[in-house]
């Protein structure tokens, strides 16, 4: 993990230098075991990496590091969870089946098809009521760790990596190998996309980069 995280870092300082100015230093273990223990569940060891990497963004820069999307401090993370969470005690069962009706799965049986579960710990944000996250409540064929999309507009839910490591890992694979569009917007500021899919929101180009799961692929 450590490898990756400083090609990471590398490549951001190097292509955009705004955004690597912009994150963080590394947050406490002490923060790290308090959301921890407010989830109940142990947190994967490339998720704690990751945030004792850089604690998230200052939020300075107008794009983030996940082709766009803004890496949430922990505090915000924990902030976004405890909304999901708080939705899920409130609402009934029906108002649950209700709105998780259309949600499902790629690849089929990875993902538990719910509108939101309180053990889906959220890292990235788009700032729509959608996010990239942990997935620590795998449904039978999925594994704890597993890195989803999830949120108000995300029904299909892919499994976009197995784990936070092999995210990072597809990442910088993807910047590496030229798969990224940088854009100088309206407003003077830059963006981050990829390249191929041509679109404009990472979880958009997530329906095309893992549309073979939809078959029974792997992550």
């Amino acid at each position: 993990m450590k490898a990756v995280l400083e090609r990471l870092d590398t490549w951001l300082e190097t292509n955009l230098d705004e955004v690597h100015a912009d994150l963080a230093p590394g947050c406490s273990e002490a923060a790290l075991a308090e959301f921890e223990e407010l989830v109940g569940r142990d947190f994967p060891e490339s998720l704690k990496a990751l945030y004792r990497w850089h604690n998230g963004q200052k939020g300075k820069a107008s794009t983030g590091p996940f082709f766009g999307l803004t890496f949430l401090p922990l505090a915000e993370a924990l902030k976004h969870w405890a909304s999901w969470k708080d939705l899920v005690e409130e609402w009934s069962d029906e108002d649950m089946a209700a709105a998780s009706d259309f949600c499902s799965s790629v690849p089929p049986g990875a993902i538990k098809p719910l509108y939101a579960n309180r053990y889906w710990i959220p890292f990235a944000y788009d700032y729509g009521g959608n996010h990239l996250g942990v997935d620590l409540d795998p449904a039978e064929q999925g594994s704890v760790g597993q890195v989803i999309n999830f949120g108000r507009d995300e029904e299909e839910k892919f499994v976009v990596a197995s784990s936070v490591e092999a995210f990072v890992e597809w990442l910088v694979e993807q910047f590496e190998t030229g798969n990224v569009a940088i854009r100088v917007e309206d407003d003077g500021a830059r963006s981050l996309n990829t390249k191929v899919p041509e679109l404009h929101h990472f979880l958009d180009s997530v329906q095309v980069l893992f549309a073979e799961q939809r078959l029974g692929g792997d992550a």
